[in-house]
């Protein structure tokens, strides 16, 4: 195995799910026998030898097996702690400091470059003054109770979702969707200010970070860790290392949310892996309201997990049309209409939480009526309107795996079980959480909960 490769190995995910321009691997793995699936290649962070969810002595023993020719490093590639090729004794201090979380510690996080290519960044044990770009790399930091740790932020949009970030963090301007030079020149002099640990973008926002940026970036030595957190997988994944890195407990929420999540992903697969690819239902998912994800957009895998198959699998016409890693906007009310045998229409919307019984029923309605010009969403999916379902993408991305489960097999999956999951999530007192019930988030729309909301 390359050195530079990152592996990540899920419980959940029997088949392999191949991501484009993100080069993490999927494989099977077996319960424990507890109830509880474990936990393996999931923490992404090197010295973590043994590829399981936290770092400690069972990490230090395969070093000194490789360093005494017992073992090899091509079978342990995260026993490089420093990733210079060779594991010696430099490696085992650098472990030991993160064996007992030594503060100042040297850190090297795997993660993907701006390419979407593997790379491993050098930060400082534990994280801190982090500056987060892209909702779905913000969620995560906060679903680890990172909020705290926050020293700024280039969009905040959600009031409640996002209330766990710190008084003292610094609201940069730019947008959820776009950093503009004004913003840029608030994070360089928040750097010279208090000093930025790292920035943490989500690969469907890379493109804000353009050539003269990085250089930026790397002149004043702030690391730049991405990942594509709108992959459910990849989601559980970088809460579990920003949980690690940030420390204390943030490492405790962070081991706590992935087990649950991995938890709720085989649950899902025990009941859907024995259908074949005749028997699954399609699914085709959209974003902003009228994107059409591409074949290869992150937004377009997640759906995977809950044992669905991707309708451009399906149909050529579709496949060509929609070929890509972005997303399409929908130009008339006609782009699906010849698409017929759609299963299931996902639609990935961020919804705020804190919801009364009139403003849930008022966001309900919105989000079916929401006028795009002049014309409703709902009138991009006649037709389609039976399959349609609104899912709320601030979610944990376990809970939404559990609603699009429910969406696309309700035999298998009740609404109750789905929601039972985001209770589970509520429970575990993630910051973004606290203090919600299924009644004031509003996670699952569909045609029959708007007409229910305008009775």
């Amino acid at each position: 195995m390359n050195q530079q490769t990152t592996m990540i190995i899920s419980v959940a995910v029997v088949a392999v799910v191949a991501v484009a321009a993100v080069g993490f691997i999927f494989l099977g793995g077996n319960d424990n026998g507890n109830g509880n699936a474990p936990l393996a290649s999931q923490l992404q962070i090197r010295g973590n030898a043994n590829d399981d969810y936290t770092i400690d002595s069972k990490d230090m023993t395969i070093l000194d097996d490789i360093i005494a020719g017992n073992s090899k490093l091509d079978d342990h590639p995260l026993a490089d702690v420093n990733n210079d090729g060779k594991v010696d004794e430099i490696d085992k201090q650098l472990l030991q400091d993160l064996i007992d979380r030594k503060t100042g510690t040297k850190v090297y996080v795997i993660c993907i470059d701006r390419a979407g290519k593997p790379t491993t960044v050098e930060a400082t044990y534990p994280l801190r003054n982090v500056v987060t770009y892209g909702t779905n790399m913000q969620m995560p930091t906060l679903y680890a109770n990172g909020g705290k740790y926050l020293a700024g932020y280039f969009a905040t949009t959600y009031k409640v979702a996002e209330k766990s970030i710190g008084s003292s963090a610094t609201d940069l301007g730019g947008s959820s969707r776009s950093i503009s030079d004004a913003a840029w020149a608030n994070f360089t002099k928040l750097d010279a200010d208090k000093g930025v640990g790292a920035l943490l973008v989500d690969y469907s926002g890379v493109k804000e970070i353009n050539n003269a940026r990085e250089d930026d970036l790397n002149e004043a030595k702030i690391p730049l860790i991405i990942y594509a957190s709108a992959n459910t997988e990849d989601e559980i994944t970088t809460v579990l290392t920003l949980g690690f890195l940030f420390g204390g407990d943030c490492e405790t929420m962070g081991v706590n949310y992935a087990q649950e999540s991995w938890n709720v992903l085989k649950k899902i697969d025990d009941k859907v892996k024995g259908l074949s690819d005749a028997d699954r239902t399609s699914y085709v998912c959209c974003t902003m309201r009228i994107y059409i994800c591409q074949n290869d957009s992150t937004f377009n895998t997640s759906a995977a997990s809950a044992g669905g198959i991707p309708y451009y699998k399906l149909n050529k016409e579709f496949a060509e049309k929609y070929n890509g890693t972005g997303s399409d906007k929908m130009t008339s009310t006609e782009a699906l209409s010849n698409f017929t045998d759609i299963g299931c229409i996902i639609n990935n919307r961020s919804i705020d939480w804190g919801l009364d019984a009139e403003t849930y029923k008022k966001a309900v309605v919105e989000e079916w009526t929401h006028k795009n010009g002049s014309i409703p969403t709902y009138k991009y999916f006649e037709g389609h309107l039976d399959k349609l379902v609104f899912i709320n993408n601030l979610l944990p991305g376990a809970v939404r795996v559990a609603y699009m489960a429910h969406a696309l097999y309700d035999d298998k999956f009740s609404m109750e079980w789905a929601d039972g999951i985001l209770e589970s999530f509520i429970d575990l007192n993630t910051e973004p959480l606290k203090g919600q019930t299924t009644s004031t988030i509003l996670a699952y729309l569909d045609k029959s909960t708007y007409e229910n909301a305008v009775a």
